[in-house]
């Protein structure tokens, strides 16, 4: 019992294998890495953009204060300066001074840090235009923002603006951590629903494969259902079109197999009987040549029919590209009809040619000999004594029509779309 588990987990780690190495787990990992990475680049780019716009609106902010409070200090002058500072500390979250570049004075409604004092001393100049600038004081991201004051009688004082910058940098931290929160449902989002639209896509090479494993090849009936349009549609009906003339031909092939067994059956049991016959007592010299005669005659009809499967065998294989040349059917036809003149005029049949002339095809002639033999041959063994045979050759525009055609029963309706197969006998 311990051995059939450790079969049955081996089987199960190999499994596990042939499918990681499938086409469809491939593209189920190509399409969530090119998810996460879509997701990373999104998200840096929304993350300078937020960052930049909050940057931007805290300066807009900082400066459009510091414009109000300039003129607040501007209008009530300054001798309730500090009252001044005070109203405009209380009624904002911005910390407003006022700040002498020549003796380094810093005005406030609160005691001055000395980290505003040292940035101040540093770039704070006479006639500094409006500045902005982030600093950390006592550990809180602060912006900065310097403006000339504007008073005809005290050149020198600056007005200084700070504000807190924590809620930009929070809300910047915070996004950061829903991205990375977010990166691991992303990843199993793309590999669920990565792998149902690979299964979904690949649905059709997985109905090649069963159609596949299931044709059996001596009875090619099976085809590929095609469930869509797209390259793999067209490749199940190329493939479906291929199993179609597989199977037409194989076929054909049992057919041909059972009329050729069927045909030389007939000459194989007249030999064996007549060779039975002969046998089975002493007879005089004439009948035991009489019984040969008939063996001979079914001995050739045999061997014929041997040389046509080997021909036919021989064609079907590989043909002989060496035999095909430029040649002059109408010569062709007319030298084979030429020779069936005799047994013609033997049996009392008229044999009619009408064969234009100067008729050149490209081809193996030896093949267009046989056809025209099998075809007059045909043609003599059916009309009756009186009757009549008419072999034609003719041009009729891009087409070249050759007719034998017989005065006997005809052939039925029925017979006619298989009177061109191999070995069918009406």
């Amino acid at each position: 019992m311990p051995h059939k588990k450790f079969i049955r987990a081996g089987l199960q780690v190999r499994a596990v294998k042939i499918q990681f190495n499938s086409i469809r787990v491939k593209l189920t990992l190509f399409y969530t890495v090119i998810l996460v990475l879509l997701l990373i680049v999104f998200h840096f780019i929304a993350y300078m953009l937020l960052s930049h716009g909050l940057r931007s609106d805290m300066y807009d902010s900082i400066e459009a204060y510091a414009e109000t409070a300039k003129d607040t200090i501007i209008i009530n002058g300054e001798d309730n300066l500090l009252d001044i500072l005070t109203e405009l500390n209380n009624s904002s979250n911005n910390e407003v001074f006022i700040y002498d570049v020549y003796t380094g004075e810093v005005s406030s409604s609160f005691p001055v840090i000395d980290d505003v004092r040292s940035t101040l001393s540093r770039i704070a100049t006479v006639g500094t235009s409006t500045y902005t600038q982030g600093l950390t004081i006592r550990e809180i991201q602060t912006y900065l923002h310097i403006t000339p004051l504007d008073i005809n009688t005290e050149p020198g004082k600056m007005l200084v603006v700070t504000r807190s910058a924590d809620y930009i940098y929070n809300t910047v931290d915070s996004y950061k951590q829903w991205l990375y929160m977010a990166i691991p449902f992303v990843i199993i989002f793309g590999l669920v629903s990565g792998y149902l639209l690979s299964g979904y896509f690949l649905r059709q090479v997985k109905a090649i494969n069963i159609t596949a494993e299931k044709i059996d090849p001596a009875n090619i009936i099976d085809r590929i259902p095609v469930k869509s349009n797209d390259e793999l549609g067209r490749l199940s009906k190329t493939l479906n079109s291929l199993f179609d003339r597989i199977y037409g031909y194989s076929e054909r092939q049992k057919q041909f197999t059972a009329d050729a067994s069927h045909d030389l059956r007939s000459p194989l049991t007249i030999i064996k009987a007549e060779a039975e016959v002969a046998l089975m007592k002493k007879r005089k010299p004439e009948e035991y040549i009489a019984a040969m005669q008939k063996i001979e005659n079914a001995a050739d009809v045999m061997n014929d029919m041997v040389d046509g499967l080997l021909t036919l065998a021989s064609m079907d294989s590989e043909p002989d590209v060496s035999a095909v040349a430029d040649f002059d059917l109408s010569a062709c036809m007319g030298n084979a009809v030429y020779d069936w003149q005799s047994p013609f005029e033997n049996k009392g049949v008229q044999l009619i040619r009408d064969i234009a002339p100067g008729i050149v095809v490209r081809g193996d002639s030896a093949h267009f000999r046989r056809i025209v033999d099998t075809l007059v041959k045909t043609a003599f063994e059916h009309p009756p004594a009186g009757g009549s045979v008419t072999c034609s050759l003719e041009l009729k525009g891009k087409d070249i029509v050759i007719t034998v055609a017989d005065s006997g029963t005809g052939i039925a309706a029925e017979h006619l779309p298989h009177i061109f197969d191999r070995f069918y006998r009406v």
